[in-house]
């Protein structure tokens, strides 16, 4: 009996484990094609709007933002299943990862505080971009000038979670080698925050134009 509960146990948690990896990929994948769109505003505010209207005409906005914010639910409850939420538990955990000093754990640890804060993060700039509709460059260089600090540290906690969130996945279904995949992942990293960093500038300077 006990070993049809462990084997049920088991079998719920790989299930488990494959809905939480392919939400981050979703996730991962939507960040960063985000991103890219975000920095069309480096080339002109007629490209980045032309890009917004094009997603507008073919109600790929209004698919995609309910999509994403079902599937990050999703992927926070389940991933979320493993942090611990007793204070007991959250010291031992904490005290462990001071005494291994190892990477991967400090990495984990920080990843479900990234986690967490993406959660209030993320959900209070959908509320803004929402309520802000449409989305063009006149809206998001005035969201951006007021709420730079905001977008600052939701820009690094994001990319951090992703980066990392996609090496430990890769690492932990063996599918790459942990230093390969590491340089990779940073490197894809750096890149996406210039761009967004640039983007940010560009959106600011805007913003006090207008």
């Amino acid at each position: 009996m006990l070993q049809r509960t462990l084997s049920k146990s088991n079998k719920t948690d790989l299930y488990l484990d494959l809905v939480e990896l392919a939400s981050g990929l979703i996730l991962v994948g939507f960040l960063w094609t985000h991103m890219l769109f975000v920095a069309t505003i480096l080339i002109s505010p007629e490209t980045f709007n032309s890009l917004s209207e094009f997603l507008d005409t073919y109600y790929l906005s209004y698919i995609g933002i309910p999509f994403v914010v079902v599937v990050a639910l999703m992927h926070f409850v389940i991933a979320g299943r493993r942090i611990p939420t007793r204070m007991q538990e959250q010291r031992i955990i904490w005290q462990h990862a001071k005494m291994l000093r190892h990477t991967d754990t400090w990495t984990w640890v920080f990843q479900a505080i990234t986690g967490m804060a993406i959660l209030v993060l993320a959900s209070i700039h959908v509320w803004l971009v929402v309520t802000g509709w449409p989305i063009r460059d006149f809206t998001s260089a005035q969201r951006m000038e007021a709420f730079w600090w905001f977008y600052l540290v939701l820009l690094l906690v994001g990319e951090y979670h992703a980066g990392f969130g996609i090496y430990r996945q890769f690492v932990k279904w063996g599918w790459f080698p942990r230093k390969p995949i590491s340089y990779v992942s940073k490197a894809i990293t750096a890149v996406i925050l210039v761009l967004g960093l640039a983007a940010m500038v560009v959106f600011v300077q805007l913003g006090g134009t207008l």
